[in-house]
C-alpha cells in the first residue's frame, strides 16, 4: 500500500479516527497496529525480518543498559559490552547485505559455478530495510554511548521501528528524537491538523504533478539512449534531478504532514538543497537524516580514532602539518562517501557516484586556501548575487551530472550519454518541437516546466519564512481558495489513471 493509492486514503482516514477517539493510552497501540497491517500489505514473509532485526536490537540494548546498572566501574561496562555491541551490529548488517546483495551473489554463483539450483532461490527484500537498518543500528550505539535510554518494552521498540509514515523511504529517525514523542498522549490540534493536511497536499502536488509527470521524459529518453541527441539527454538530465527531489521530498512531506496530524513531529529530510552554493552544503540540505547517520556514527569516529590520529601525526612529522591535518578529513571522508554509494546499491555506477561525490567535497575541503587565493587573482567577488546565483546553478547541474552516472544503471551507458553530450548534441532539437515527442505532449510539457516555476517560487518563499503560517493569516476566503487550487490541481493534473503506474517511489528501493 503506497501513499498514492486511494485505499491509503481510506487507511489513513480509519487511523486517524481511531487515533483520536479510542482512549489515549492506547494511542500507541493504534499507531502500532496499523502500522504492522501497512507493513503487511506488502507481504507477510518480508515483516519476519524486521520483527527479527528489532527483537536482536530491543534483547542487545536491554542487556548493555542492564550491565551499566550493575557494573559500578563505567569503563569496565564498556568493554563487557563492545563485544556483543559489535556482535548484534555485524547481524544487523548481515541482515541488510543479504537484501542488498543477495539476488548479486546468487547470480554470479549460479555463473560461476554453474550451480543452476541457486537460481531457484528466492531473496526476500524486507520493506524499508536499508532506513530501519540504520536506525537501529543508531540506536544501539547511543545506549552503548550512554547517550540514550534503552527501551525496555520490545512493542516500544518495534512501533518505533516500524512506524509506516516513515517505513517507505525514511527519515532515518534517532530513538532519543522520535520515542519520546510514541509515547506521549495526544489530543486533537485543529491547526496542526490543518497545517498536516497542507503539507501532505504539497507532497502530493510534488510526487504526482511533477515527478510523475517528468518521469515520463526521463523514462523515454533513458530508455532509448540511442535513440536520441546530447540536447535530449541534457533536458531529460535536468528533469532528472527535479524528478528526484520531487518524488524524494514529496514522500517526506506526506509522511512529515501525516504525522503532524498524529501529534508527532519526524526528522527534516531536506532543507531547499539546490540554493546550495557548494557540494558540501548540498549535502547538509540533501537527505539530511542520511548525512548526519554517516557524520555521527562513521566520519566521528574514524576522525577520532587513535590509529588515524597516529597515522596524522607521523605525517604531520614527516610533510608538515598541512599533510597531517588534511589526513584526518580525507581518509573518513572517502569511507563515508564510498558507504554512502553501497547504500544506494551495489553497482559500479553507484561506486563511482560515491567517489565523484567524496572527490568534489574532498577537493574542495583541502585545496580551499587554493580556491581562495584563485578567486582573489580572477578579482572575483563572492559576494555579489550573480555570484550566488552562479553557484547555485553549478550545484544544480554538478547533481545533474550524478544524475547521469545512476539513471541508466549501467556505466557504459553513461559514458555514451557523456560522448553524446559532448560529441552529438544537436542544439537546434531544444527549438524544433522535437521535446514535445518525448513521451509528453506540447501542453503536459509545457505544464511540468511551469510546475518547475511553481516549485522554484515557493522554495523561495520558504527560505523567507513559513508559507503554512502566511496562509493560516490570510482571510478565509482567500485560503481556502489556495487549498482548493491545490487540491484541484492534483485531481486535474496529477499522472494516474489506467495504464499508468504512480503506486512506487524512487527512493523505495534503498
Amino acid at each position: 500500500m503506497s501513499f498514492t493509492e486511494f485505499r491509503f486514503f481510506l487507511f489513513a482516514a480509519i487511523v486517524i479516527l481511531a487515533y483520536y477517539l479510542l482512549p489515549k493510552k492506547i494511542q500507541w497501540l493504534v499507531v502500532l497496529a496499523a502500522s504492522v497491517i501497512f507493513y503487511l500489505t506488502y507481504g507477510w514473509r518480508k515483516i519476519i525480518f524486521i520483527l527479527l532485526a528489532t527483537w536482536i536490537t530491543w534483547a542487545t540494548g536491554a542487556w548493555i543498559s542492564n550491565v551499566y546498572q550493575k557494573e559500578a566501574d563505567a569503563t569496565t561496562a564498556k568493554k563487557r559490552c563492545k563485544p556483543v555491541l559489535l556482535l548484534s551490529v555485524g547481524i544487523l548488517i548481515a541482515l541488510l547485505l543479504y537484501a542488498k546483495i543477495g539476488s548479486w551473489v546468487i547470480e554470479t554463483m549460479t555463473q560461476l559455478l554453474e550451480f543452476q539450483q541457486l537460481s531457484s532461490i528466492e531473496i526476500i527484500v524486507a520493506l524499508g530495510v536499508s532506513y530501519y537498518t540504520f536506525s537501529l543500528i543508531s540506536y544501539l550505539a547511543d545506549v552503548y554511548w550512554r547517550k540514550d535510554q534503552a527501551e525496555h518494552s520490545y512493542f516500544r521498540l518495534l512501533l518505533f521501528t516500524i512506524y509506516f509514515p516513515k517505513i517507505l523511504q525514511g527519515p532515518i529517525s534517532r530513538h532519543k528524537y522520535l520515542a519520546p514523542q510514541l509515547r506521549e498522549f495526544h489530543k486533537f490540534d485543529y491547526r496542526e491538523f490543518c497545517y498536516g493536511l497542507q503539507l501532505m497536499i504539497w507532497g502530493y502536488f510534488k510526487k504526482m504533478v511533477i515527478a510523475d509527470r517528468l518521469a515520463v521524459v526521463v523514462n523515454t529518453v533513458f530508455g532509448t539512449p540511442d535513440a536520441y541527441a546530447g540536447s535530449h539527454f541534457l533536458v531529460a538530465a535536468c528533469f532528472a534531478t527535479v524528478q528526484l527531489y520531487c518524488d524524494f521530498s514529496g514522500c517526506m512531506d506526506i509522511a512529515g504532514g501525516f504525522s503532524q496530524i498524529l501529534g508527532l513531529k519526524l526528522e527534516a529530510n531536506f532543507n531547499h538543497p539546490f540554493f546550495s552554493r557548494s557540494a558540501a552544503e548540498f549535502w547538509r540540505r540533501w537527505h539530511i537524516t542520511l548525512g548526519t547517520w554517516f557524520k555521527d556514527y562513521v566520519y566521528m569516529p574514524l576522525a577520532v580514532s587513535p590509529t588515524l590520529i597516529g597515522v596524522s601525526k607521523k605525517l604531520r612529522q614527516k610533510f608538515g602539518p598541512r599533510v597531517g591535518k588534511s589526513v584526518m578529513t580525507v581518509v573518513p571522508l572517502a569511507i563515508v562517501w564510498i558507504l554512502t554509494g553501497l547504500w544506494h546499491s551495489t553497482g559500479w555506477n553507484y561506486v563511482v557516484w560515491g567517489l565523484y561525490w567524496g572527490a568534489m567535497i574532498i577537493c574542495s575541503n583541502v585545496f580551499a586556501p587554493e580556491i581562495k587565493k584563485l578567486n582573489r587573482l580572477l578579482h572575483i567577488n563572492t559576494e555579489v548575487g550573480s555570484w550566488k546565483v552562479f553557484q547555485m546553478v553549478r550545484t544544480f547541474l554538478l547533481f545533474t551530472v550524478g544524475r547521469i552516472l545512476t539513471v541508466p544503471g549501467d556505466l557504459a551507458v553513461s559514458g555514451k550519454i557523456f560522448q553524446k553530450l559532448l560529441f552529438d548534441f544537436q542544439p537546434a532539437v531544444l527549438v524544433d518541437g522535437s521535446l514535445y515527442t518525448l513521451g509528453l505532449d506540447r501542453p503536459n510539457f509545457i505544464l511540468g516546466v511551469l510546475c518547475i516555476f511553481i516549485l522554484w517560487t515557493a522554495s523561495m518563499l520558504q527560505e523567507k519564512g513559513s508559507v503554512r503560517d502566511r496562509i493560516a493569516g490570510c482571510n478565509i476566503v482567500f485560503r481556502w481558495a489556495i487549498y482548493y487550487i491545490a487540491f484541484f490541481s492534483i485531481l486535474i493534473f496529477g499522472m494516474y489513471g489506467p495504464g499508468y503506474d504512480a503506486a512506487s517511489f524512487v527512493y523505495m528501493n534503498f
